[in-house]
């Protein structure tokens, strides 16, 4: 596998780093040890040499003094946690750094620049393979490093292209790497991750990208690596321009043809290009990389492709646009993939744009909230007073100041000055650009009339999350379409899930005569003159649709599929009803029938009756909305109630399923049904439930679209099963040939690590798929293979030691149904397997059938003993791990002959070490540090043998060693105490060139080497 990872995926990566122009350095060449060395310690992160001289090239006026200051401030920051040094880096490097000089007109502050935005070329790129890093407790060795003027921004994990989730494996172990996982433990070198800017777990044919405070779920691909096709990436050997040194890697491999013509651009490839090109990877440094508060915690975010995308089309039309149509036109994102956030990022490169940062900046919200949002962001991201127009006449005299600032106001303001009059002509000025969110009401109709008539000469920028309909389209007044993120895009990258829609037969349709029938039926306890009253103020239709009797019955039904469907996996919901009365009825029928605690969230209204009151008040509200947002295990509140409130805009992604109990049209129903698009962990898709008859309203919707644009909307439940008999069909491919119901069998087809794999990835696709339909009766035939083939999961998982091997993220419901059988059938899943030296692992081998499978137990566990094992004697159990192999290769087919040779070694296994080390006349410590010693004398002696004299040398420095190590380690703390380790190395170097084996060469690797398993032995 490592190889594999070397040779497929790290080799062919820092082959096209220096192809856009990173220079390259083996991690060994920038070690301590190596000549004119450039870190003193391996706890040095930063390249201070190269650090200096790129602050000296880009500062030629800087003296010396204030130079070291500088590099200083960068190399030794003072703050608390990881997310507080990266964020203070971060602006030096984006905001740079002020320093008091006399540069001819006295002392005052000049502005000092770590990095060249302005002139790419002028930073060195550096990209560093193996690069050791010293941790707390351990040390640590990224595969890829990119520095930038000498500064670690970007880490990149390369995994092999044939482990099962190695996009996953790479993430955890990046997060291991910055001390994420278990902070607590200190297992990682976090001092790495104070300037890092971008983290890339890739495999070559999957590549991901997240910043230091993304979880798994969060890390995203780069699909477009806009502005360079496929096309560029294959054809182009160097980055545009050429203005970048590249220096020759030692492997052949991009030149044996990695990039050719005819090969598909695989995504790590286009992830590279993408992200890492220079030009492209400042870009996103200094304009698309954002710090936010959420929930009291600050957040980093840097952009997905698409807000990439979108942003620098954006600039590159208004730059070359003529006239205000030209430089007009609608970015549509769908929803749930960060249009806010896109339109935040597009004013900030706007800002530091020398062409458009003189231009007057106004935002156009459709709701305070996002006001309040775009409004705290960007204050945030860029430092910027940003004036919000809480008045008609605020919002006039900030649109007539002739000034570069940043207005903000909400559609409402620009209707209410419309309504009041005087509002043409406010500013005739060429140099204002208006930012209009939810573009398919603010750009169209007589708003933009208005917005037009005030600022005559400003172009408009729309963002919408719903499409423009055919109508809009038309209208080329506004310049049509700049970019698009499309519904069916954003669900196949993960950015949301896919939308399940569910019509449930509701008793009360309103169809044909029934409906007096129903009115009778539902108020037969009433006289006739209080139903002649409810007629004449409600009407037949309305007062069926919110009768108590009909809300009852629906808030059961809704019950019982939250309990079955959702609840199982620790998700909320949303009721849409048709008035603030029936939110008010749905919520005491809840309570009455003992159901999860529910919030009412609507509108005021002067003279409220109490009723209706005691659910409107704004602070409760507040907390209600905020309590939802949270994991059930926090917060119990499961349902919230709305009419109107919450149905645009509002982001929950706990929320899983849509209740929905009224009609909606056209844009709004559209946004509604996107409430439960949101991605969560476990979260396969989201439901709208249809208690109202919206199938129509919902093709009346899709009607006025273009099809193109609204594909992948929604689905239903028909259109889940076919993907469930797909997934289900991959995993039964893999067993072909397999008959009858022996756990034992199906085991053994997954002996081979790649098979094993396949099966990984397919069972968790099927597990997921059944996830979303269970229980529906649908998913009944594919439920006794579900819990067989949970039950061979869990026994490959306990044969080959292989943890990896679960259905942890594949929902609550699907877990407990394969649990249940397992248990059922006498195995407890929680318990791990049986130990190699456990007093029963003969026992429980003896159970298993066939020799076969009983050989391949007995491999497994010889295989994990020795993993385990092997960080206590590494040469050791290197030599027992060949000898398995070729116990393996020597035998395959004779199982019985297999069986017998594997089971003597396992006899042996526990005593032969201790025998070993006997035989030498050492301790099993002495011993460990011995062999090392002895295996790199030998590869650097180059004939392989080693005589008695030199023998002895070797025995006697182990053992002086391993004395001196023991004394030395009594000191506290010694492994974080770099003069006393320094002072160790020396040891080991005086005692390695005293013999009679003496060799520099081997010095560096011998002092590693021993240092790690001191770290082991004697911490």
């Amino acid at each position: 596998m490592f190889q594999d990872e070397l040779d497929k995926v790290e080799t062919p990566a820092i082959a096209q780093l220096q192809r856009l122009g990173w220079r390259y350095v083996r991690g060994v060449e920038l070690s301590p040890e190596a000549a004119g060395a450039e870190r003193a310690y391996y706890r040095d992160v930063v390249l201070v040499g190269r650090l200096e001289g790129a602050i000296r090239r880009i500062n030629p006026w800087l003296s010396e003094e204030n130079l070291r200051k500088v590099a200083r401030e960068i190399t030794h920051p003072n703050h608390v946690g990881l997310m507080e040094y990266n964020h203070a880096i971060y602006q030096m490097l984006v905001n740079y750094l002020s320093i008091e000089q006399d540069l001819g007109k006295g002392r005052k502050g000049q502005t000092v620049k770590i990095i060249d935005f302005e002139n790419p070329g002028n930073n060195e790129f550096l990209c560093v393979n193996q690069f050791k890093v010293e941790g707390l407790n351990q040390n640590i060795i990224p595969d890829i490093v990119c520095f930038v003027n000498g500064l670690p921004l970007a880490v990149i994990e390369c995994k092999s292209p044939y482990v099962a989730d190695a996009i996953g494996e790479g993430i955890k172990q990046l997060r291991r790497y910055a001390n994420l996982r278990y902070p607590e433990t200190d297992e990682g070198a976090q001092k790495l991750f104070w300037y890092n800017q971008l983290m890339i777990s890739t495999c070559r044919d999957q590549a991901k990208v997240g910043t230091i405070s993304s979880s798994a779920q969060h890390y995203g691909e780069w699909k477009d690596a806009y502005p360079f096709t496929d096309g560029d990436i294959r054809a182009h050997p160097f980055s545009p321009g050429g203005k970048y040194e590249v220096r020759e890697m030692a492997s052949p491999l991009w030149y044996a043809g990695e990039f050719e013509q005819a090969s598909p651009v695989t995504p790590q490839q286009r992830l590279l290009a993408g992200m890492l090109d220079p030009g492209n990877f400042l870009d996103l440094l200094q304009n698309f990389t954002i710090f936010e508060a959420v929930e009291g915690r600050l957040v980093k975010k840097v952009a997905r492709y698409q807000q990439y995308r979108a942003v620098n089309k954006v600039i590159k039309r208004l730059k070359s646009g003529t006239d205000r149509k030209e430089k007009s036109g609608v970015v549509w994102h769908t929803q749930g993939s960060g249009k806010s956030l896109t339109m935040v990022m597009l004013a900030v490169k706007m800002r530091r744009d020398p062409a458009l940062q003189q231009y007057k900046l106004v935002f156009v919200t459709d709701r305070t909230q996002l006001d309040t949002q775009l409004s705290n962001t960007f204050r945030g991201a860029q430092n910027e007073t940003v004036y919000n127009a809480g008045s008609v006449a605020e919002l006039k005299t900030l649109l007539s100041r002739d000034s570069s600032d940043i207005v903000t106001a909400t559609v409402q303001k620009f209707q209410d000055a419309e309504a009041a009059g005087g509002f043409k002509d406010l500013n005739p000025s060429g140099k204002i650009i208006v930012l209009a969110d939810e573009a398919h009401r603010t750009q169209f109709g007589g708003l933009a009339m208005t917005i037009n008539a005030a600022l005559p000469k400003a172009p408009k920028i729309g963002f919408t999350g719903t499409p423009l309909l055919k109508t809009q389209k038309m209208d080329q007044a506004f310049g049509g379409y700049i970019d698009q993120y499309k519904i069916n895009e954003a669900v196949e990258d993960g950015a949301t899930v896919r939308i399940i829609y569910e019509g449930r037969q509701v008793q009360s349709d309103v169809v044909g005569d029934s409906l007096d029938a129903l009115f009778e039926a539902y108020f037969q306890g009433c006289s006739d003159e209080e139903k002649r009253a409810i007629k004449q103020k409600y009407g037949v239709e309305w007062a069926v649709r919110e009768a108590p009797a009909r809300i009852r019955w629906v808030c059961i039904d809704l019950l019982k599929h939250y309990r079955e469907h959702i609840q199982p996996n620790g998700f909320k919901a949303m009721i849409v009803v048709g008035s603030r009365h029936a939110a008010t009825v749905f919520k005491q029928t809840l309570d009455e029938l003992d159901a999860p605690p529910s919030e009412v969230i609507i509108s005021s209204k002067h003279n409220d009756p109490a009723t209706l009151a005691q659910y409107t008040d704004r602070v409760h509200q507040k907390q209600a909305i905020q309590n939802f947002t949270k994991p059930l295990g926090e917060d119990p509140t499961a349902f919230l109630i709305v009419k109107d409130m919450l149905l645009t805009g509002f982001d929950a992604p706990i929320a899983q399923v849509m209740y929905m109990d009224r009609s909606l049209k056209d844009h709004a129903l559209m946004q509604a049904i996107a409430r439960v698009n949101r991605t969560c962990k476990g979260k396969q898709a989201g439901f709208i439930v249809d208690y109202h008859g919206l199938s129509d309203d919902l093709t009346e919707a899709l009607n006025q679209f273009s099809s193109e644009d609204v594909q992948g909307t929604y689905h239903t439940l028909k259109d889940e099963i076919p993907r469930l008999k797909a997934a289900h069909t991959r995993v039964a491919a893999i067993f072909a040939g397999v008959k009858g119901a022996d756990v034992d069998d199906y085991v053994l087809r997954l002996k081979d690590e790649d098979t094993r794999q396949q099966f990984e990835r397919g069972f968790k696709r099927f597990a997921k798929q059944m996830d979303v339909i269970l229980p529906d009766v649908a998913a009944k035939p594919y439920v006794p293979d579900l819990k067989f083939w949970g039950k061979v999961q869990n026994a490959a998982r306990n044969r080959y030691r292989d943890p990896g091997l679960n259905i942890l993220d594949a929902g609550e419901k699907v877990r407990k149904l394969v649990e249940e059988h397992i248990i059922s059938t006498g195995v407890d899943p929680k318990i791990p397997p049986v130990d190699l030296l456990a007093a029963n692992f003969r026992e429980s081998v003896e159970q298993i059938k066939s020799p076969e499978s009983r050989a391949s137990e007995i491999e497994s566990a010889i295989k994990h003993h020795l993993i385990v094992n092997l960080e206590e004697d590494p040469e050791f159990y290197k030599s027992l791990s060949l000898r398995l192999r070729e116990i393996i290769e020597k035998t395959n087919g004779k199982w019985e002959q297999q069986l017998e040779l594997l089971l003597q070694m396992v006899d042996n296994i526990e005593t032969e070490h201790k025998q070993a080390a006997d035989k030498v006349g050492l301790t099993k410590t002495e011993f460990a540090f011995y062999n090392i010693l002895m295996a790199e004398v030998t590869r650097h002696g180059g004939d392989g043998l080693v005589g008695d004299e030199v023998h002895e040398d070797i025995k006697a420095t182990s053992q002086f060693l391993v004395k001196t190590f023991d004394e030395a380690t009594q000191i506290v703390d010694f492994f974080h105490k770099p003069d006393e380790v320094k002072r160790m190395k020396k040891e080991i170097k005086r005692a390695i060139l005293d013999c009679s084996y003496a060799d520099k060469a081997l010095v560096t690797v011998v002092q590693e080497r021993f240092m790690d398993l001191a770290k082991r032995k004697f911490r």
